[in-house]
């Protein structure tokens, strides 16, 4: 997917159904608060086009909370004659889809033939637009290359379906002349959502009448008009939604909203949106000369995330799959805070810090999880919706054994989850300084965690704490004992809160004596997070060097060769099945490497190089987890692996574009575009933040002639520049 001649545009020049759904994924657009999948607008058989937008959470059964696909907005259907108009009932030919990356202008255009020499050439271009939270506008270019009759309907319409479970109820509806409107609610968590189409019908005479169709649920606009050879028609619709989340009456303010975009008009919106787009792009592209597919991926992975990013509003974040699909039910995983916030933190720390506060709002949910599990502080949720409480499902159904379940533990044995929110808070305030943000949300959100890490680390006769029976990353080996990625973050958790509390203690002692009495915390907890700190254990051979990913993983086999062989399409895991897996040294995603990643301090240049020797061969980059590629490659660029981390790079960039993992239908794998912008700013710019400022320690592929990254550190904007030796 997508040409690379162009540094800025994903293009498809051709059109198959057999990829639809990839594409829908890879072509949606949005604006921080929306988004929608790269349907058509006049529809196409078998289609999972969908809009999303942050916080409109609706019940259903397994998996607790999911965002409701929003009502359909963007559709404009044709006929010629009494012939539908779309690529599957007619010739098509010279058809393009364009994704402008610089703006979020998706365009389309083709020819279709039909039946009695109809002959047409259509244009579609789509945008929502930045920097404005509710509107976005479509339009349509018909011109006729034979005599025709046209008719077309454009409205709204509240048949929608979350595969199969619909979340609507309509709770009005009207047509007007030039306007249709629709209200409705979702049906468990009532939120009340409106939607208005302004829609502008332009033939060769001038404004065509419309006929109003007020069908239950899909009010909408009818236009026939009788173009001759050469003629052109145009339709423009604009669009507006507002809930009940960020308006007492949401009907009148999208009717407001959709009538100012009217007035400002196409030229007015594209003008206001470009500039938008222009300030997002001066905080955070990244330019690479000599490798027309990096510069490209990299563009796209960031293009996805800001789209995603929460604009408006600090009641929620980024889900695994962005906005772009039905993917884990949009819920909110530590993909966000440790493969997506950086970008953020570095580049737009505003976003950063509001997706922070949503973890901060779910503290009390985090608190609950914690109590319930006899613990102190805030356990984090492995998957987050709309509050902190745990919304992972218990089962879930078997790929392999259709009709049968299989339990998910990951709700209560992953719980790294905790000291990554921690981490990501530790990282916002360092690259930041933003000291009002540490003292309104941080500090909380890293002393609850430690609170509960003090209270889940067991001491044992060996003179150890240990934490058992838990999930690291590589989810390919389930209820471990002393996971090296858990162990040694949730240390460094309570060290890093160790040392907040004094430095509150000391330089904000107000602050501190209240927030201490709220969480209540005194001398001896304090003492007892050093403690179990110094003493949480990690399995570690020092004469080879080796973290020991869980207590016994050396012991475990290798990986048959026959399992490795070239040419296969599944995980390890689907080859060997769920059981087998776990007795074996595979591994989904590199749990020592990703420790590695986040806490280079802690390991020397000959310890690094050991292990990333050791654990990069076993682990399944090809079809394992989509999080470990990117990060592989930012710590085989830290050890000078050039090669191998380019090989890991175009692995994660060509997760979505090119759908190497066949996965890419249910959308967006943001952990994956967050991943690659770290690979590409610590991995191969080797950019580090120190004690007075950055540095960098550049080890650029061999394809790359120059490198250009756009960084906000600690409040100053950088364009760092770095030409090949």
């Amino acid at each position: 997917m997508g040409a690379t001649e162009h540094p800025w545009t994903v293009s498809e020049t051709g059109f198959d159904a057999s990829s639809q759904h990839h594409s829908e994924t890879v072509f949606t657009i949005g604006n921080g608060q929306h988004c929608l999948r790269g349907g058509f607008e006049e529809g196409f058989p078998g289609e999972q086009t969908a809009g999303f937008a942050h916080r409109i959470w609706d019940q259903l059964p397994v998996f607790g909370e999911e965002l409701a696909a929003l009502p359909r907005w963007w559709g404009v259907q044709l006929w010629a004659g009494d012939r539908p108009v779309r690529l599957d009932t007619g010739d098509v030919d010279d058809y393009r889809r364009n994704l402008d990356l610089r703006t979020g202008v998706l365009s389309r255009s083709y020819r279709w033939h039909g039946p009695q020499q109809a002959d047409l050439a259509l244009s579609w271009q789509r945008f929502i637009v930045a920097g404005q939270p509710s509107l976005a506008v479509i339009q349509l270019e018909v011109q006729a290359l034979a005599p025709v009759l046209l008719w077309l309907r454009s409205g709204l319409s509240a048949a929608v379906d979350n595969a199969g479970l619909v979340h609507w109820e309509v709770a009005g509806q009207q047509v007007e002349a030039e306007r249709v409107e629709l209200s409705t609610r979702t049906r468990s968590s009532g939120i009340g959502l409106a939607v208005v189409a302004e829609v502008r019908c332009l033939g060769p005479s001038g404004p065509i009448t419309a006929t109003r169709a007020d069908e239950p649920g899909a009010p909408s606009l009818e236009y026939r008009v009788s173009l001759a050879a050469g003629e052109r028609l145009l339709l423009t619709k604009y669009v507006a939604l507002a809930s009940d989340l960020e308006a007492s009456a949401p009907l009148p303010v999208a009717r407001e909203q959709a009538g100012e975009a009217v007035r400002l008009g196409w030229d007015g919106l594209r003008a206001a949106n470009d500039a938008a787009w222009a300030e997002i792009w001066a905080a955070c592209d990244i330019e690479i000369d000599g490798d027309p597919e990096a510069q490209l991926a990299i563009r796209f992975a960031l293009f996805q995330l800001n789209i995603a990013a929460p604009r408006f509003t600090d009641r929620a974040s980024i889900g695994a799959k962005t906005l772009s699909g039905l993917g884990y039910r949009h819920h909110v995983f530590w993909d966000t805070e440790i493969f997506m916030l950086p970008m953020f933190s570095f580049t737009q720390p505003e976003l950063a810090a509001g997706m922070l506060r949503y973890r901060w709002h779910g503290l009390d949910g985090a608190r609950r999880k914690a109590a319930e599990a006899g613990r102190r502080g805030a356990q984090f949720p492995w998957e987050a919706a709309s509050t902190g409480d745990e919304v992972t499902p218990r089962w879930i159904p078997d790929p392999d054994h259709p009709g049968r379940q299989v339990p998910v533990l990951s709700g209560d044995r992953e719980v790294h989850v905790t000291a990554d929110i921690g981490y990501a808070v530790w990282q916002h305030w360092q690259a930041t300084n933003d000291q009002q943000f540490l003292l309104d949300y941080g500090a909380e959100l890293i002393l609850s965690g430690a609170q509960f890490w003090a209270s889940a680390a067991v001491a044992e006769p060996d003179g150890h704490y240990h934490l058992r029976g838990v999930i690291g990353p590589d989810e390919y080996h389930e209820v471990v004992d002393d996971n090296a990625f858990t162990n040694q973050l949730a240390s460094w958790h309570l060290h890093a809160a160790g040392a907040l509390a004094a430095w509150l203690a000391e330089h904000q002692p107000q602050h501190w004596a209240r927030l201490s009495a709220e969480l209540g915390l005194n001398a001896s907890e304090l003492a007892l997070w050093l403690e179990v700190a110094a003493a949480l254990y990690v399995p570690f051979e020092p004469e080879s060097g080796l973290i020991e990913q869980f207590a016994g993983y050396f012991d475990l086999d290798e990986l048959p060769p026959e399992v490795q062989a070239p040419g296969r399409t599944v995980s390890w895991q689907r080859l060997l099945g769920f059981e087998e897996i776990q007795r074996t040294r595979a591994i989904k995603q590199p749990d020592v490497l990703m420790l590695a990643h986040l806490l280079p301090d802690q390991f020397s240049a000959e310890q690094l190089r050991a292990n990333q020797d050791f654990y990069d061969l076993r682990t399944d980059h090809e079809y394992g987890s989509s999080l470990g590629p990117a990060i592989s490659a930012a710590v085989a660029a830290r050890v000078g692996e050039v090669e191998l981390a380019y090989l890991h790079f175009l692995q994660a960039a060509r997760t979505d574009l090119a759908d190497v993992r066949g996965n890419a239908d249910d959308g967006i794998h943001g952990a994956a575009a967050g991943g690659l912008w770290q690979a590409v700013v610590f991995g191969f710019a080797g950019f580090e933040l120190t004690a007075d400022g950055w540095r960098i320690r550049p080890q650029l592929p061999r394809q790359w002639r120059r490198l250009v990254i756009n960084l906000t550190v600690r409040g100053r904007r950088e364009r760092i520049e770095i030409p090949r030796p």
